[in-house]
């Protein structure tokens, strides 16, 4: 029996066998205490003996049939554990640490879903794989300050919060682990990603990470006190009986908080297409001082390294592509142009996206295209602008670790699965995450997502990429088939070849991950000069 004794007990660490080789899985870890329902968390309450290596209780959350995860139990006060992946071949130095944090609108996943499993990772790439769990939608996210008092200020971002909880745990505890805290790359997805791109906002020297990874997320989804509010309102009339006595909130049960919670998302949903995500962070005045843009581009976290990315298609489940007829696309392009009041034509914009030369999807793709724009795609470019920005003003290279610029890179994510009865979303949301973690072709999940012949050379480079990062803050040189570097670039043989990828400055230098691995400057640059025009 493999164990480990961190700060609270020790734990057993399991044998996990992978087609990347061995590794070792330690999982359920608790990293933190859930004491009060609306409080901050605090530290893990110690245990004697030697605590079981089992997946531990999911976030208090609307149960999904379709969900990996359905059967496992929630639990408000003991969510907040970790599971951890570490490379079974020893190592001589400290090894770098890539924390997940999930997504799920904020208000569903966990750190268990069998595509994000960490095991893979590292046995293939020899990085400890940290996944956190933290407390979702109401639970995590809910203004109460102004009705029950400053007892209840931590209710606004209590999210955050637990995962800078389960950062200061690694920071102390993962050394148990052969890992290093001097080298930990927090990486999120989606709802992830915002609670990722919001803790590098609000991140200084001394920070609990060096570098980040931000999948197809934005830095801008946040509400203000007064919209949190709001929302606190709408969830109290969505109690049974529509009471609005605050403190009720307390003490009920959690089933039927996560009710009122999906009746909340279920108003938002009606409202426009995209994702419903009235449980969000919000911009307290303390773990949130501004809008994370702002905060970017005003040079908070310029010192940390930074990925950045999104998919070609991730708007895709919001849009009928096999079933609208093109005039119900017009119409619906033509209504979401006008809400939003853009600065150019419903012609303006299908004309920039036909210069991509694939227009096969007809009217249906072009209003994707639109959604993918405006929720995640430009979000994203204007959150690598700030960092252009913010990196001008910053020191160089040659000044003190704690006041350097950090690196930015950008990638575009575009392999498409082959169409067919089941799927029409191309590269649509979340589909990179088992190319990330290597989870392609080993289970019914990758199957069902990616279909049977999902390429794992492409997993190969994408582990290679996010691994180097995570080792050294500088993925220059990537693993890749020969046949995608270009000529002058590569050596005679056949074999893996190493592709630069090059910082995002000015020339907008992004990496493309598809049926090809290789650099564009500027991608989908005609409908990006749509929107800054």
């Amino acid at each position: 029996m493999v164990t480990y004794r961190v700060t609270a007990g020790t734990v057993e660490g399991l044998p996990v066998e992978t087609p990347n080789g061995p590794a070792v899985a330690v999982l359920g870890v608790p990293v933190a205490a859930v004491t009060r329902r609306f409080a901050a968390a605090e530290p893990a309450t110690p245990w004697k003996g030697i605590r079981a290596s089992a997946l531990g209780a999911r976030a208090w959350q609307r149960n999904d049939p379709h969900d990996p995860d359905a059967g496992r139990p929630r639990d408000e006060r003991d969510c907040l554990n970790a599971n951890i992946w570490i490379p079974a071949e020893p190592a001589s130095t400290p090894r770098p640490v890539l924390v997940w944090v999930h997504g799920g609108a904020h208000v569903f996943g966990s750190n268990a879903h069998p595509l994000c499993d960490g095991a893979r990772f590292a046995a293939a790439h020899g990085v400890i794989v940290v996944a956190l769990n933290y407390r979702l939608g109401a639970f995590g996210y809910l203004r109460l300050e102004h009705l029950l008092g400053a007892d209840y200020a931590d209710a606004d971002n209590l999210a955050l919060t637990d995962i800078l909880a389960g950062l200061e745990w690694i920071r102390h505890d993962i050394v148990a682990f052969g890992g290093d805290p001097t080298a930990v790359t927090l990486m999120g997805q989606s709802a992830g990603g915002v609670a990722v791109a919001t803790l590098l906002a609000e991140s200084a020297a001394g920070a609990p990470f060096q570098r980040v990874i931000v999948q197809s997320a934005t830095a801008e989804r946040v509400h203000t006190r007064d919209e949190a509010a709001g929302v606190t309102d709408e969830l109290l009339r969505a109690l049974p009986g529509g009471s609005t006595d605050p403190e009720q909130l307390i003490d009920i049960p959690p089933q039927t908080l996560a009710d009122a919670q999906t009746g909340v998302i279920e108003k938002h949903a009606r409202l426009s297409r995209g994702p419903s995500v009235p449980f969000r962070p919000i911009v307290d005045g303390r773990v949130v001082r501004d809008t994370p843009l702002r905060s970017i581009a005003a040079g908070g976290g310029v010192g940390i390294d930074a990925i950045f990315g999104t998919n070609l298609n991730e708007a895709s489940a919001y849009v009928d592509l096999g079933g609208m007829t093109d005039e119900e696309a017009r119409r619906a392009l033509r209504d979401e142009i006008a809400a939003r009041r853009e600065t150019f034509t419903p012609d303006e914009y299908v004309e920039a996206w036909a210069s991509r030369g694939v227009t096969e999807a007809g009217a249906a793709g072009a209003l994707e295209a639109y959604l993918t724009d405006v929720l995640y795609r430009q979000p994203m470019q204007r959150m690598l602008d700030a960092r252009v920005v913010a990196a001008a003003r910053a020191p160089g290279p040659a000044e003190p670790v704690a006041s350097r610029r950090g690196s930015t890179r950008s990638y575009l994510f575009e392999w498409t699965r082959s169409v067919g009865e089941t799927w029409a979303r191309g590269a649509g949301h979340s589909l990179e995450l088992p190319f990330v973690f290597g989870h392609v072709d080993d289970t019914a999940w990758a199957r069902a997502e990616l279909g049977e012949h999902a390429p794992v050379e492409l997993a190969s480079s994408m582990g290679s990429a996010w691994s180097s990062f995570a080792r050294t803050g500088d993925p220059a040189a990537i693993s890749v088939p020969a046949a995608d570097v270009p000529a002058t670039d590569r050596p005679a043989d056949t074999g893996p070849a190493d592709l630069v990828w090059p910082e995002y400055v000015a020339a907008r230098d992004t990496l493309l991950f598809g049926d090809r691995v290789r650099v564009v400057r500027d991608p989908l640059a005609e409908e990006r000069r749509l929107f800054v025009r």
